[in-house]
């Protein structure tokens, strides 16, 4: 049949979508207590500088309480930067021959997984 994409085009996925699964990703896989489930990434900002050589990318890791935003960080901020390591590899093969640059934030929102709208939203 007719190709409903350009053969180029491998997913229908926003680029922020997929932005936010490759750090949420790397989010679980780097927090090694018990946490995964309580984490969502919302907020993969783009922005590019006036040539289209930089690209900018900030995102917020959501926890669902205060005290688990430690366990994401991490000493000195070791968590975090592991995380944000991971998660630069992989979005960098979605940006080549650009300078790329990624700001991650941990910001707690209570009882999240209980918010209809918001999970309607990530899903």
């Amino acid at each position: 049949g007719e190709l409903l994409y350009p053969e180029e085009t491998y997913t229908d996925q926003p680029l922020e979508f997929r932005i936010a699964e490759i750090i949420r990703e790397k989010a679980i896989r780097g927090v090694t207590e018990e946490l995964p489930h309580a984490i969502y990434v919302e907020g993969a900002d783009l922005e590019y500088d006036a040539e289209g050589k930089s690209i900018w990318i900030r995102a917020f890791i959501y926890v669902e309480r205060e005290s688990q935003k430690g366990i994401v960080v991490g000493h000195k901020g070791e968590g975090i930067r592991r995380i944000r390591q991971a998660a630069f590899k992989d979005i960098r093969r979605l940006f080549t021959n650009k300078s790329l640059h990624l700001d991650l934030r941990v910001k707690s929102n209570p009882k999240w997984r209980q918010n209809k709208t918001l999970l309607d939203e990530l899903l």
